[in-house]
């Protein structure tokens, strides 16, 4: 068995050797940590085109001619910049309100004319189950239309958005990640507690990488090697944390958590065949060559 843990841990040495070659001179889970970031943005512009065109919502427009209590409408439609064939078109009901699809998802029209945000609207966040913060992409968690969005890139209101996040993360908690809320999002779509679920776990797995990052820097040998797998392992559940969680269906995938488990430990399995096979080879190589 100790033959087999001192084989195995020079495979990994070699594996690592060469995966350092390749990202050189940038230590390669420190490269995979930096482009987890870019592609962070990219999961989370996702995320706002699938919750504003794809995922089903009820169409909530605020104003019905139904005799119920609920007025909102209750048509499902694919996403929230959406609302359903009998409000997207502005035109002058029967009952003489005037449908106005210009109107955003969390807004509502007294009779006065005035325009007031709605109680009956609670949005979902990146990682908190209900959001009360203006980002560029969503008002306090519903997905912005994308016309709403463009003024948003101007440098002057891309600073201080830059400047109102850099300030939020400096004030976020580990507890305001984890924390459980008696509150459920309302107008969205229905998979977003077990999205945002998923996503915590994802940044928490992230977090754990960069760690382990750290660590591999400040060693070497043996210990290094470790820290850098450790690293790829946590990255690997974080990727796998977003990929099942996020982007499959609760239908498709009900027991996502037991799917990320297996499925990180396929991949970190090619890992370890991959350092086998190069070290292997490098044994070969050797035992071959002239002396």
């Amino acid at each position: 068995m100790a033959d087999l843990l001192n084989y195995l841990g020079q495979s990994f040495t070699i594996l690592g050797l060469w995966l350092n070659r390749i990202t050189s001179p940038i230590p390669w889970p420190l490269a995979i940590a930096f482009l987890f970031l870019p592609i962070m943005a990219i999961f989370r512009t996702t995320l706002w085109i699938a919750r504003g065109t794809l995922w089903p919502v009820k169409c909530k427009y605020f104003h019905t001619q139904q005799r119920r209590a609920d007025k909102p409408c209750r048509t499902p439609v694919p996403g929230e910049w959406h609302y359903c064939m009998h409000h997207r078109k502005r035109k002058v009901m029967s009952d003489g309100h005037v449908c106005d699809p210009r109107l955003q998802r969390w807004q509502a029209r007294l009779r006065g004319g005035k325009i007031v945000e709605r109680s009956d609207i609670r949005g979902a966040g990146f990682v908190r189950l209900i959001s009360n913060r203006e980002t560029l992409l969503f008002y306090k968690g519903i997905a912005r239309r994308p016309r709403d969005v463009i003024p948003g890139l101007l440098p002057s209101e891309l600073r201080r958005r830059w400047k109102q996040g850099a300030d939020s993360i400096r004030n976020l908690r580990l507890q305001d990640i984890i924390k459980r809320s008696d509150e459920t999002p309302l107008g969205v779509a229905e998979r977003m507690p077990r999205v945002i679920i998923a996503t915590r776990t994802s940044l928490i797995a992230y977090a754990v990488g960069l760690i382990a990052v750290g660590a591999s820097i400040t060693v070497s040998g043996a210990s290094q090697t470790m820290e850098q797998y450790n690293a790829a392992a946590a990255f690997i559940v974080s990727w796998n944390a977003f990929r099942f969680g996020v982007w499959k269906d609760e239908a498709k995938e009900p027991k996502w958590i037991r799917t990320v488990c297996i499925d990180s430990g396929k991949a970190f399995g090619i890992l370890v065949a991959l350092a086998l096979i190069g070290n292997t080879l490098s044994d070969l190589e050797k035992s071959v060559r002239p002396h």
